[in-house]
């Protein structure tokens, strides 16, 4: 083997002090490595001399000046050796075509695809999983200023190649020129790839679109799985739902169902991604038989999925593509995992592998090393402190029927009252919150909530409170928000407000889209809330916002151990049109990130609300907002995230189940801070679960299972070997081996 500066003649060479050979042209095989490390085959650049090469060997390093070349000469004598796939590490895959089918074959997994249809179907083991055909609709496409649907399958231009890039082999699918009687020409390709990759031998998908004149719009590819004979569809909303594939009342995952089993008319939230009732965590899956598979979604910023389950079934569910600020943008990915003898738990797992490989799970061990405050959280009850509640006219929920209930007030020194009878009960800890202390009240003109009601106390009386947590070893933190925009707020500024697509017509962003909202130009509003008539603040200014506050408390000596930001976990990430300031979902995403991160920086421990999983890496509580599931609850969520974030169950009023809840998943309490508030029994549970939580908080919860047919009765099991069963009807709890 030899080296040398490219176009270096043999002359050159022996003057260097190279060994130089001459070999026939059709005896020499050369490989040439370039600066990066690729190989390839050498041309002349200047050694090729008529009917012979030139090899130089044994240069001298200082000559080395260029482009640097590896040569490999291989006679008669050495053939090229030839690597099979399995010694290069490449997928043991093959690719055949007989007229329109396609098949993809592994040693576990079969795929074929129709190209005239775009139909899908997996042998995988046991089990055959099929995906519909193209249909109309499943492309939506902008041209003209119109929108229309198209079928990729309608496509007059289908080429269907071979696709093989190492670590996975499949097919590419290229569709480009569709008709439609809105349009002269679709100036648009699509580019679709279906591979297996990995020694599972995971069904991945990939598209991307090249778009000009006409833009993507939505994308359901690829198609829905026919669901018609699966026992169960496998839904990561409110945190684990199995729904029978004949359950009897009609269901929509985000949008709000009525006692009579209808989704309620008034409700015209869409599935999209980062909302709790959407998604927990970005995948579902199928339980048929013994077999299972799941689908998860490796791009998920601007994703959501085709839904439909009617009274009965049967469930339609499949990815969906949403656009970046109006157009596909960027390729977007998900992958498909098959198993023979599964569960639902085994899917969860195969999410928590997913998350851990990709950083979305970050341990709370790595958490408390990050910000070591989170040690002295773990199994400490919580305990909520609310000062001012103020309702505005304007809100929706005002009461002109009974006034009193739009407004009272508890002071700072009654609530630091409260706190000392705590201890004195015998409360060693707590985490106080502490909520609706804005100067209006609960809700009310932010992301301009100071300074504090001079009604209760002032920044005097906010001071003395956080000095008795001090003093009791209580840490607390600020109930805030930075998302939901007040149009009294003094900062307010129609500008810095998200704006959506288009001028007038319906409004789409969420929660106003469940509770009721209208459009003024491109600004959407809503009035639910106690603070009336607000819109939403563009993320990328959220953060100023935060440091903005929080420098006038340290002016005032009120340094808190950490922060509550509400709605980051629960809502999802807010696109915004304005030209001034265009942020896409994955921006307003990075936008609340600098929230969190700051927050930890400069605070300490961080929590949020419901906790969609995409937050996961930066928070390390959560509390239960969501709910549990509306069809047959599992705790998918726990089964990942359980040692990655402390989760919070109330015991407030007549909610015994939730703190037994809390027990099955060994969360955090909600202490009341009143006795009257509780009883013995529910404080029992509350001690036991915070006992628990204690034990478990840095251990995986590792299975989950019904032991009954009816499903009255469960069991959590984690990695220690601690079980908990809950007997839904007794209402009992059995630990095992006992918490202290």
């Amino acid at each position: 083997m030899g080296r040398w500066e490219s176009g270096v003649k043999p002359r050159a060479l022996r003057d260097a002090g190279a060994r130089v050979v001459e070999v026939p042209r059709d005896r020499a095989v050369l490989r040439a490595a370039s600066p990066s490390g690729r190989e390839g085959d050498v041309h002349s650049n200047g050694i090729d001399l008529g009917e012979r090469v030139w090899f130089g060997s044994g240069m001298k390093p200082g000559l080395f000046l260029g482009g640097i070349l590896s040569l490999s000469i291989f006679s008669t004598l050495l053939p090229a050796q030839t690597l099979t796939r399995e010694q290069w590490g490449g997928v043991p895959v093959t690719v055949s075509q007989e007229k329109s089918a396609w098949t993809i074959a592994g040693k576990k997994n079969h795929v074929m695809l129709n190209a005239d249809t775009l139909a899908i179907k997996v042998d995988a083991g046991a089990a055959q999983w099929a995906m519909a055909p193209s249909k109309e609709g499943d492309l939506m496409v902008r041209s003209g200023g119109e929108e229309f649907p198209l079928r990729l399958a309608d496509a007059k231009k289908i080429e269907v190649t071979p696709y093989d890039a190492g670590f996975k082999k499949g097919v590419k699918i290229i569709l480009s020129d569709w008709a439609h009687k809105n349009m002269k020409r679709t100036n648009l390709t699509l580019y679709l790839t279906v591979c297996l990759e990995g020694r599972d031998e995971e069904l991945v998908f990939d598209v991307a679109a090249d778009e000009h004149a006409t833009e993507v719009r939505q994308l359901d590819w690829p198609e829905a799985m026919d669901a018609s004979e699966v026992d169960y569809t496998i839904l990561s909303n409110n945190r684990g739902n199995l729904l029978p594939r004949n359950w009897p009342k009609e269901y929509y995952p985000i949008r709000t169902v009525t006692k009579e089993g209808k989704i309620a008319p008034t409700d015209h939230s869409v599935l999209q991604s980062h909302v709790i009732e959407s998604w927990s965590m970005s995948w579902w899956g199928f339980q048929k038989g013994k077999s299972a598979m799941m689908v998860i979604v490796e791009t998920p910023d601007d994703a959501s999925y085709q839904f439909s389950h009617p009274a009965g079934g049967p469930t339609v569910i499949g990815p969906r593509w949403l656009t970046s600020l109006g157009r596909l943008g960027y390729m977007r990915s998900a992958r498909m995992c098959f198993y023979d003898d599964a569960s639902y738990v085994t899917l969860a797992k195969r999410y928590r592998k997913y998350a851990m490989d990709t950083g979305l799970f970050v341990s709370l061990k790595e958490k408390v090393a990050r910000t070591p405050v989170v040690a002295d959280l773990i199994g400490t009850p919580q305990t909520r402190v609310r000062i001012l509640r103020n309702m505005s006219k304007e809100s929706d929920r005002w009461d002109s029927v009974n006034p009193t209930n739009n407004y009272n007030v508890t002071t700072f020194d009654e609530r630091a009252r409260q706190l000392r009878d705590l201890k004195a009960s015998g409360v060693d800890k707590t985490l106080v919150f502490i909520t609706a202390w804005p100067h209006l009240g609960y809700d009310r003109q932010h992301p301009d909530p100071l300074p504090p009601p001079e009604v209760a106390g002032g920044w005097e009386g906010l001071k003395r409170l956080a000095d008795t947590c001090k003093e009791l070893g209580y840490p607390y933190i600020f109930h805030d928000q930075y998302r939901d925009y007040y149009a009294d707020a003094p900062s307010y500024d129609p500008q810095f407000a998200i704006h959506e697509e288009t001028s007038g017509g319906m409004a789409h962003a969420f929660a106003g889209s469940r509770f009721g909202d209208w459009k003024e130009g491109q600004i959407p509003w809503m009035r639910h809330w106690d603070g009336g008539k607000q819109t939403y603040l563009n993320a990328r200014y959220q953060a100023g916002h935060l440091r903005k506050n929080y420098d006038l408390f340290f002016e005032h000596d009120i340094r808190p151990q950490g922060i509550y930001i509400d709605v980051v976990g629960y809502v999802p990430p807010d696109e915004d049109y304005n030209p001034e300031h265009p942020t896409t979902r994955s921006d307003a995403m990075r936008g609340q990130i600098a929230c969190l991160d700051w927050a930890h920086h400069n605070l300490g421990a961080v929590a949020t609300e419901a906790g969609s999983d995409w937050v996961v890496p930066y928070v390390d509580i959560i509390n239960q907002s969501g709910g549990i599931g509306k069809t047959i609850p599992v705790p998918l969520y726990n089964l990942v995230y359980h040692d990655a974030v402390m989760i919070s169950f109330g015991g407030r009023g007549d909610d015994k189940k939730n703190l037994l809840l809390g027990i099955l998943c060994a969360g955090v309490p909600e202490l009341p801070l009143a006795r009257e508030e509780t009883d013995a029994k529910r404080m029992a549970l509350i001690h036991e679960m915070a006992a628990l939580h204690k034990r478990l908080a840095y251990v995986e919860m590792t299975n989950h299972e019904f032991l009954d047919d009816e499903r009255r009765q469960e069991r959590t099991t984690y990695a220690d070997g601690t079980t908990v069963m809950v007997d839904w009807d007794a209402e009992t709890v059995k630990v095992s081996p006992e918490v202290e």
